[in-house]
């Protein structure tokens, strides 16, 4: 059985393949990391003060990650966390599988190696799992209620999306706001799916689809399914029918392409598009809270800021958003960020009291 320093020393080992999916890290994070989380460092590796007690941490183990295909990060985020806690983590992979993690498993080092298994199918025995942290649609999270037995503890990672609020529309706020949309395909949890506006949003309009434009001129663009597209192209075509039925909306798109699109909506509503580089534009409701964006406000996982300050992030309060970060990074959090307001160490142990 490994200690916690020596799994340590072999992830840090790992930072320069990692840190692109988990941020950046190295061996006086992951202590740190612990200690906020367990209230000690060495909790795993034997007896530390509690109190007038001694208490140890023990992994729940073996751990069910359930990952889903969109993007690869959930999948390195979760096992990460499995690993340094020392627990066994068997990976149910999509059915399309996902290449990067798939290689990067399968170079681990003989100290993490045994510790991660992985698999497209999901073998009944996986099941009788100490805990499983599921990524996934909610008919994946129902999916998975009927199908763990009673009492093995769920982390569940249900569909999440993000926004972005800018209080000075400039240039820079712009292209801040266009890397967080277009980073990543727009496919994750922390994509900029809607940006409020306060002040001038059709000039802000302009600024952005420039800005996503020249993102795209620089960064490059996988080839789109044909779906992707499709789906795109369905969303504009929409947004011209009601345009063209008196509802006061503009569009700004890529030519020739599905590559970008920017709609300014005045109805602060609420409501998923097509992702794949297609972002909505609304003005700042004068209360910024759930009840003027709609029931999909309580799916939020990041609210983006430009500028970043005390007094904006206040302005947030009624929404109550898990995270709130500057524009730019809504698709940068930091490893020690709590995942849907979750503490993401501490949901994998149980503890042991001794006094």
């Amino acid at each position: 059985m490994s200690t916690t320093s020596q799994r340590i020393g072999s992830l840090v080992i790992q930072a320069p393949a990692l840190e692109r999916w988990v941020g950046e890290y190295d061996g006086k994070t992951l202590l740190e990391w612990l200690d906020r989380e367990l209230g000690h460092r060495e909790a795993l590796d034997g007896w530390v003060p509690h109190g007038s007690i001694f208490s140890r941490a023990v992994a729940l183990s073996p751990v069910l990650h359930v990952v889903s295909g969109n993007t690869p990060h959930a999948a390195f985020q979760s096992v990460f966390r499995g690993l340094l806690l020392g627990a066994l983590n068997r990976v149910k992979l999509p059915g399309a599988g996902l290449p990067e993690f798939e290689e990067w498993v399968a170079k681990l080092p003989a100290g993490l190696a045994p510790l991660v298994e992985m698999r497209r199918d999901l073998p009944a025995p996986w099941l009788d799992c100490a805990a499983a942290v599921i990524f996934g649609d909610q008919s994946t999270i129902e999916t998975f209620r009927r199908l763990l037995p009673p009492g093995i503890p769920r982390i569940e990672h249900g569909p999440k999306w993000s926004i972005a609020a800018v209080f000075d529309p400039t240039e820079e706020a712009a292209e801040r706001v266009a890397e967080d949309v277009l980073k990543h395909e727009q496919r994750g949890c922390l994509s900029v799916q809607a940006v409020f506006v306060e002040g001038e949003v059709i000039r802000f309009g302009h600024k952005l689809a420039a800005a996503m434009q020249r993102f795209r001129e620089r960064e490059g663009r996988p080839i789109p399914a044909l779906s992707d597209s499709g789906a795109v192209f369905n969303a504009r075509e929409l947004a011209r029918f009601r345009a063209a039925n008196g509802e006061p909306l503009r569009l700004w798109e890529s030519a020739g392409s599905t590559a970008w699109t920017v709609l300014f909506d005045p109805d602060p509503r609420l409501a998923p598009g097509p992702l794949n580089g297609f972002v909505t534009l609304h003005p700042l409701p004068e209360k910024f809270g759930a009840e003027a964006l709609g029931p999909e406000a309580e799916f939020i996982s990041t609210a983006a800021l430009f500028p970043f300050s005390p007094e904006n992030v206040e302005k947030l309060a009624p929404l109550a958003p898990p995270r709130i970060c500057e524009a730019g990074n809504a698709q940068k959090p930091t490893l020690l960020w709590h995942h849907d307001g979750e503490q993401t160490l501490a949901t994998l142990v149980r503890w042991r009291d001794l006094g």
